[in-house]
């Protein structure tokens, strides 16, 4: 119980003293933030938010209000309205937030919403003195008053309690609570941490914040449910570009045994030279959340010389689902096996509401998967159609294809989400922002491919017959409906009329393609220096997703095969593609 649980890092420095609070300190602070919450009028069914940063006191927070209540974790970098829609839609009780901060603002936001949440009984401020004639309560403070021996409430907890309340991405439309029980997040730390055969002699540098599944499951329950010292690098985590300029130095200062992060994370990481830095604690790296370019795996595998573990799951999953094995084989391009008692298919797309039927092997279709990690809902009930199939299947809504060993390879996905550096975006809000625009008659997000983000989100606009509105205007117009950095659109292009299906509907795949065609037309240019004319053709393949012609016309100077391979190792930077090279 005395070995060290967190080592906090206030700012990142590399010369800094750390905070390091033990296993025993820990689940004390734990036991006396649920009875805190519990004083304040909490119970199994009452729901405690939190708007914090990556703090020691952010963890105490998350695990004593699932000891007390529901947990409801909650993106501080959302604007106010969309916090207002989450504290209301959890019916709020208990809100922990960070006080006054001058690298912050999540206390302003506080103020300005706190009459919204008819619910809210009580306000407790972290790093912050309080006001407790208007309600406000510090943290640091009120929690010392209470024991850290034991629940005082004797809660007796089921498997089938309600833990948390995850809200799905950072940027949707209508925001969605993912609800977690008990049994959920057990299971999830126990299958992730077993299949990478966590114990007491790792270290592991955890920079996800905990709104996010993966920080609290993984680099949080995970870990400490198995005796793993994690490291915090300051309140904003992989976020803070001094840990990033510091990232080699620390691993070797902490002697972290894993390391990684989402693939853009992963390329920050990668730029930074390891120099003369010690890294041997390392075993492996770590990622998820988002597609892996294989250039990037490669990469990594290359200059920190250590294999790269992939993980695949969902918030609504509970956490991962599919992971690359932590022994034998590493396929580049796949995101792994499946994790044990989890359930895995992958179902023919217009039979899912149907006859349910599987694929074949190599053969694209869309992953489901059964398992005890699976949510029993979203909080609004109306929200789950189209989630689960009739006999109970989560549907992940990425489509993908099982080889002759059942490693998972994904090609694409079924929903229309834009993923940019693991911001789940809804392309709805982007749309409905500019159908508020009198001259637009129809309007189709979709995301570019991109090197660095997976996918930046732009946007297709068709006008209304006789109106004109150029690209400027248009996109002067979103920056004042969309508040939400990752959400803006990095263009928007005006067309004359939308690609629809035979029964009208937009057809969001060939927008995707011209996109694709576009932004592979223009990182080939360079090789018409060398007299060769570069055709770039996007469509639609049977197994991998997308298919990406690239028609070469000329005599080359140097060798052909070099040149493809040059082409090959651009493109394969990119997720979701099956390339073929042609010459004319």
């Amino acid at each position: 119980q005395d070995k060290t649980a967190i080592t906090f890092l206030p700012t990142g420095a590399i010369d800094e003293e750390p905070i390091r609070i033990t296993y025993r300190q820990l689940i004390d602070r734990i036991r006396q933030a649920a009875n805190m919450f519990n004083d304040f009028g909490a119970g199994p069914q009452d729901t405690i938010s939190f708007l914090l940063p990556l703090l020691p006191q952010t963890q105490y927070t998350l695990w004593g209000a699932e000891a007390a209540g529901i947990a409801n974790p909650i993106n501080y970098l959302l604007n106010s309205h969309q916090i207002v829609d989450l504290l209301n839609n959890a019916n709020t009780k208990i809100l922990v937030a960070l006080g006054p901060n001058p690298d912050s603002d999540i206390w302003e936001k506080v103020e300005k919403i706190r009459d919204e949440v008819p619910s809210l009984k009580a306000i407790l401020q972290v790093a912050g003195p309080g006001d407790e004639a208007n309600g406000i309560y510090p943290f640091d403070e009120t929690i010392n008053k209470y024991p850290a021996d034991k629940l005082s409430s004797g809660r007796i907890f089921s498997s089938d309690d309600i833990a948390s309340y995850f809200h799905t991405g950072g940027t949707t439309g209508s925001p969605k609570l993912a609800q977690h029980t008990h049994g959920n997040e057990v299971w999830a730390a126990w299958s992730s941490a077993g299949a990478i055969n966590w114990g007491g002699a790792d270290v592991i540098l955890a920079g996800l914040p905990l709104f996010h599944v993966a920080g609290a499951m993984f680099d949080s329950l995970a870990a400490f449910s198995h005796g793993v010292e994690v490291v915090m690098p300051s309140p904003d985590g992989l976020r803070n570009p001094l840990i990033i300029q510091n990232y080699w130095r620390l691993v070797e200062k902490y002697k972290v045994t894993s390391v990684g992060g989402i693939p853009t994370n992963l390329v920050a990481q990668i730029q930074v030279p390891v120099g003369d830095s010690d890294i041997s604690s390392v075993k492996y790296g770590r990622t998820g959340g988002m597609a892996l370019p294989v250039q990037v795996e490669r990469d990594f595998t290359e200059k920190v010389g250590r294999k790269l573990l992939k993980f695949y799951g969902a918030t609504e999953a509970g956490l991962h689902v599919v992971q690359a094995p932590l022994a034998g084989e590493q396929k580049i391009g796949s995101v792994g096996i499946r994790l044990p008692y989890v359930e895995l298919k992958v179902i023919k797309l217009d039979t899912l509401s149907t006859t349910f039927v599987e694929c074949q092997t190599n053969e694209m279709g869309v992953v489901c998967v059964k398992s005890p990690g699976v949510f029993p809902g979203y909080m609004d009930k109306q929200q789950n159609q189209g989630i689960f199939t009739d006999t109970g299947w989560l549907i992940m809504g990425d489509l993908g294809y099982l080889d002759e060993e059942g490693f998972l390879y994904l090609t694409g996905r079924s929903k229309d989400l834009i993923i940019r550096s693991g911001h789940n975006i809804d392309p709805s809000i982007i749309e409905e922002a500019l159908m508020g625009h009198p001259a637009v008659a129809m309007a189709a997000a979709v995301g570019k491919p991109d090197e660095y983000a997976g996918e930046l989100p732009v946007v297709y606009v068709q006008l209304n017959k006789n109106a004109t509105a150029t690209r400027e205007e248009l996109i002067s117009f979103l920056k004042g409906s969309i508040s939400e950095r990752p959400a803006m659109p990095k263009d928007v292009i005006v067309i004359d009329a939308m690609p629809t299906t035979a029964v009208g509907k937009i057809f969001k795949p060939q927008l995707r393609w011209d996109q694709a065609e576009k932004h592979f037309s223009e990182i080939l240019s360079s090789f018409e220096k060398e007299g060769l004319k570069v055709s770039v053709e996007v469509g639609e393949s049977k197994i991998h997703g997308t298919l990406c012609k690239i028609i070469l016309t000329g005599s080359p100077a140097r060798d052909k095969s070099e040149i493809e391979k040059e082409i090959t190792d651009i493109l394969e930077r990119y997720q979701h593609i099956k390339l073929e090279i042609q010459w004319r």
